[in-house]
């Protein structure tokens, strides 16, 4: 029960923390998406109603505070979260490479994704932003994602007292 009064609490201070500070890091150019590695680590650690709860909260939240197409995060990290989950069944999903990989590869199709419905809902074309704005964001963020999966797993007592 008490994750679920803390999740909403945690996960807007992640997101405020990642759209706001963070981009004074990169100076605007460029974000870390903290939120969509915590989704992921979320498909490989938790179970499907929490971790679903969780990916659903972080978009939502995620496309309140960006003010993207109504939706957009909130989909996609739920498709993130259940494709993670359906990948740690069948692959050992603790290795570096393959945190960093498939990182890498959501990240990747994050940018994709948004992309394309950019173009097929406003219009406007934002390919040039693939290579100035995606590519680099999502090497950061497979670079980074096994620190961040070894600091998550810090916390991961907190996780197992608030499951009982």
């Amino acid at each position: 029960m008490i994750f679920y009064l803390l999740l909403p609490v945690f996960s807007l201070i992640l997101l405020v923390l990642q759209t706001t500070i963070l981009d004074l890091f990169f100076l605007g150019k460029m974000g870390l998406e903290i939120s969509l590695v915590v989704v992921i680590y979320a498909g490989f650690h938790l179970n499907a109603s929490r971790g679903g709860i969780l990916a659903f909260v972080m978009g939502f939240l995620l496309d309140c505070i960006t003010g993207s197409i109504t939706g957009l995060f909130t989909f996609f990290y739920v498709v993130v979260f259940f494709s993670s989950k359906i990948v740690s069944f069948r692959v050992y999903a603790e290795g570096l490479f393959f945190i960093m990989f498939f990182t890498l590869v959501c990240a990747l199709s994050e940018g994709v994704f948004i992309m394309l419905l950019y173009r097929l809902i406003y219009g406007v074309d934002i390919s040039t932003s693939l290579f100035r704005l995606f590519i680099p964001q999502a090497l950061v963020a497979g670079v980074l994602s096994p620190a961040l999966f070894a600091f998550f797993d810090r916390f991961k007592v907190l996780r197992d007292v608030t499951e009982q």
